[in-house]
């Protein structure tokens, strides 16, 4: 049994993409009570909540189906908030800031956990898939790993050939990327050096399986991330792109630059646009929901707004020569196929009180018979 991967244009000639099929929705729900910019957003995994940072240095956050401010402002950065992030697990916040700090934060009593410093503005921040440790990149040239429970370095930092304005860990937990003057990859474990793709970007994203790294500067581009061939690249804005952000399915990733009015999403396959979310000033930040379903975005009127993705085509599951499968959740058939009629099975929610991509209480039995 495999699931489909998104494929890519082995292309590595540069298009500018005019989009045939671009939606411009409007916001859902509007988030507004910071006093300055609103820099950086990110959701916690359930999607109940998102948490935003500004240019007065204070951290927030928000029910997301509501708009209202959950608890207090978090107000222990003395500068610009650059960067926030969310553990997987929920338990935690981590925030950058130009006072030259990372803050950890305990997400349900909204406590401050730890203070670690570097030695220049923090720009980028990101928690590894496990929870346990958090990365940063600073104007510094250094990118640091920490123990989050500790507050301690999990290894010496690793100095780079610039500022580090992005930090990325791969979906596996295994790697860190970070961008200065060239895109660097690191392991995660020991910091030891493994790639190094000599391309200027300013925001950096993984594809789902690891495999390819994507770059935002003038143009997106896509790298094998174990050789550093480039795949594919396509044109997306005028200026450098300062944030990226990938959709649950890899097929659909979102990007914004911090002086246009409009974010725009994009078929990854293809480089065509598919949606823009217009503003009416500049978009400073932005990020998908983990279940690909919204999308935040940051704004110069101080305001973060939440806006329905473009439909995120389901992966589907193949068999070879499959003589008859099923599958139930709480006794509830939501999926079936059958040769030869169905050489894969597509999930096809039945019941309106089921939603297999969002319970965690369910349960799956596959049954699969291969003819041979």
């Amino acid at each position: 049994m495999s699931t489909s991967s998104t494929p890519v244009d082995a292309s590595s000639s540069s298009n500018h993409v005019v989009s045939k099929s671009e939606s411009r929705p409007a916001p859902i729900q509007t988030y507004e009570g910071h006093e300055s910019v609103v820099l950086c957003v990110a959701f916690f995994q359930d999607e109940q909540r998102l948490v935003t940072g500004s240019l007065g240095g204070g951290v927030r956050v928000w029910d997301r189906e509501t708009g209202a401010q959950i608890g207090q402002t978090l107000l222990a950065h003395t500068n610009i908030v650059r960067a926030v992030d969310v553990s997987p697990d929920g338990r935690t916040i981590v925030s950058g800031s130009h006072d030259n700090t990372i803050r950890i934060w305990g997400a349900e009593m909204q406590e401050l956990l730890h203070t670690l410093g570097h030695k220049g503005i923090v720009r980028s921040v990101h928690i590894s898939p496990n929870s346990k440790r958090v990365a940063s990149g600073s104007d510094h040239q250094s990118l640091r790993v920490w123990d989050i429970e500790t507050g301690e370095l999990a290894f010496n930092p690793i100095e780079c050939n610039g500022t580090v304005s992005c930090v990325r860990y791969s979906p596996s937990g295994d790697r860190i990327a970070s961008v200065a003057a060239s895109i660097q990859i690191w392991n995660a474990d020991t910091a030891e050096h493994i790639l190094s793709i000599k391309e200027v970007v300013t925001s950096l994203a993984w594809s789902l399986d690891g495999k390819q790294i994507i770059g935002g500067y003038l143009d997106i581009t896509i790298w094998d991330s174990s050789t550093g061939e480039q795949i594919r690249t396509w044109k997306a804005y005028d200026r450098w792109i300062d944030s990226l952000s990938l959709s649950r399915n890899g097929t659909h990733l979102a990007a914004c630059n911090a002086r246009e009015k409009t974010a725009f999403a994009f078929d990854i396959t293809t480089g065509e646009q598919i949606a823009a979310y217009e503003h009416d000033g500049d978009v400073r930040g932005m990020a998908y929901s983990p279940s690909g379903q919204f999308i935040a975005t940051t704004c110069v009127d101080n305001k973060a707004y939440l806006w329905d993705a473009p439909e995120d085509p389901q992966p589907t599951v193949s068999f070879y020569f499959v003589s008859c499968i099923s599958l139930l959740i709480y006794n509830a058939p939501v999926a079936k196929g059958t040769y030869p009629r169905s050489s894969c099975l597509r999930i096809t929610n039945l019941s309106p009180t089921i939603s297999p991509q969002r319970s965690r209480l369910s349960t799956y039995v596959l049954f699969s018979h291969f003819l041979l």
